[in-house]
C-alpha cells in the first residue's frame, strides 16, 4: 500500500498521544487533518459552542464559515475559542475522511516503554531501584520518584521516552496510511541542567554566615556527598559542632529554611549536631513547633528534652572519625584535605577565609 506524504505539526500530535484529561476535567478528542497534518481538539466547551452555533444556523441549508462568523454565538467567544469551532464544525459536519481520530499512548505501552528503559541504565543499583518501583502499586509516580534523585538519569529518561512516544506515533500514522515528510527527531528539549554545586556553595556560605554567631556554635564542616566530586550531589550535609548550653532553635530554623530552598532543586540538607566532645548527638530538629506530642510520626528518642535536637539515633549515626577530622571544615578555621575538589576551595574555602580574616 503506498501511503500519502504529509507534512504534520509534531508538537500538536505528541501532545494529542500523550493527552489526559484537561485542567478542569473535560473530556476531549483530538484529530489529525489528514489534508492540513494539523490537530484539532474538541473538548465539551467547544462541542457546546458548536452546538449554541448550529442552533443559530439552518442545517438543512448549505453554510459558509462567513455566516458562522456573524452568529451571535460566535461573536461573542475569544480569537482561540472561534478558532476552536471553526476546526470542530468542520469535523463533525464536514467530510469524515478528512480527520482520523487521534488514539492516545495507553497504560500498557507507557508502562513497557519503562521496562525498556531499564535495559539501557549502566548503574546496577539504579535498575534494581527502578525495576522494584515499576513492580509496586502506582508504578509510574514510583518510577519517577526514583529518577529524581538522579537528574542525569532523568533526563536520559525523558529523552527515551520522547523517542519511544515519537516511533509509537510514527507507526500509527503508518497504518493510517500517512508518511511523513517531516520525521524530525523528537520534539523534547531537555532544559539545561542547573549548576546544582555552585547553588549549594551558595546556600552553604548563606548558612555559615549567620549560624557562626550563634551563641554556642563552635565549628562548621561539610559532610556527605557535596564534599566529592559529585556534580549532582544529593543534598547538603552539614556538621555542626555545640556546646552543651547552645539554645538550637535559631539552628534548626536555619536548617529549615536551608532545607526548604534545596526542595526547589529537587535535593535536600540537613544539619548533623556533634558534642564539645566530639560525639555525635543528633540532628537539628526538621518542624517549625518542637516538643513531646506535636509530631506523631516523630522517630527522636528522647523529643522535647533538649529543645530542637533531633535524636533519631535508629536511622542515623555518624562515625567518630567523621566528627573528629571531617575532610571540609567552614568555621572557625576554614581548611580543606588536598584531595578535596578545586571548587570546594573557590566556593567555599577561600571566601569564607576572607571573611575570618576580616
Amino acid at each position: 500500500m503506498s501511503l500519502k506524504q504529509l507534512s504534520v505539526d509534531w508538537h500538536a500530535l505528541e501532545m494529542a498521544f500523550t493527552d489526559g484529561p484537561s485542567e478542569f476535567g473535560l473530556e476531549r478528542t483530538n484529530y489529525l487533518n489528514l489534508e492540513s497534518g494539523e490537530v484539532v481538539v474538541v473538548d465539551e466547551q467547544i462541542s457546546s459552542a458548536v452546538d449554541c452555533v448550529m442552533d443559530e444556523l439552518d442545517e438543512d441549508v448549505d453554510w459558509s464559515d462567513e455566516e458562522i462568523r456573524r452568529t451571535e454565538t460566535f461573536q461573542q467567544l475569544s480569537d482561540f475559542e472561534q478558532s476552536g469551532v471553526l476546526a470542530a464544525i468542520s469535523v463533525e459536519y464536514g467530510d469524515p475522511s478528512k480527520f482520523e481520530e487521534i488514539p492516545h499512548i495507553d497504560s500498557h505501552e507507557a508502562y513497557e516503554l519503562m521496562r525498556s528503559f531499564l535495559e539501557t541504565v549502566v548503574d546496577e543499583r539504579m535498575r534494581e531501584r527502578l525495576s522494584d518501583a515499576i513492580a509496586q502499586r502506582k508504578p509510574f509516580r514510583r518510577f519517577r520518584d526514583v529518577l529524581a534523585a538522579d537528574r542525569r538519569l532523568e533526563r536520559q529518561w525523558q529523552q527515551f521516552e520522547a523517542s519511544g512516544q515519537r516511533q509509537m506515533i510514527i507507526e500509527w500514522l503508518h497504518s493510517i496510511g500517512i508518511e511523513p515528510t517531516n520525521p524530525e527527531s523528537p520534539t523534547y528539549d531537555p532544559p539545561a541542567l542547573p549548576d546544582l554545586r555552585n547553588i549549594m556553595f551558595a546556600e552553604v556560605r548563606r548558612f555559615v554566615h549567620v549560624a557562626r554567631d550563634i551563641q554556642g556554635v563552635q565549628r562548621i564542616a561539610l559532610i556527605g556527598s557535596l564534599a566529592s566530586d559529585k556534580e549532582f550531589p544529593k543534598d547538603i550535609d552539614l556538621l555542626v559542632t555545640v556546646s552543651d548550653d547552645c539554645d538550637l532553635a535559631p539552628l534548626a530554623k536555619l536548617g529549615r529554611q536551608l532545607s526548604g530552598h534545596m526542595t526547589n532543586h529537587q535535593a535536600g540538607a540537613d544539619v548533623f549536631l556533634a558534642s564539645e566532645g566530639g560525639q555525635y548527638i543528633g540532628r537539628a530538629c526538621p518542624w517549625k513547633s518542637c516538643g513531646p506530642g506535636y509530631r506523631a510520626s516523630c522517630d527522636a528518642m528522647n523529643c522535647g528534652r533538649r529543645p530542637y535536637l533531633h535524636d533519631d539515633f535508629s536511622a542515623v549515626r555518624l562515625k567518630e572519625e567523621v566528627i573528629a577530622r571531617p575532610s571540609v571544615v567552614l568555621w572557625p578555621d576554614p581548611t580543606a584535605s588536598s584531595d578535596t575538589p578545586r571548587d570546594i576551595h573557590e566556593q567555599l574555602i577561600e571566601p569564607l577565609a576572607k571573611i575570618v580574616v576580616s
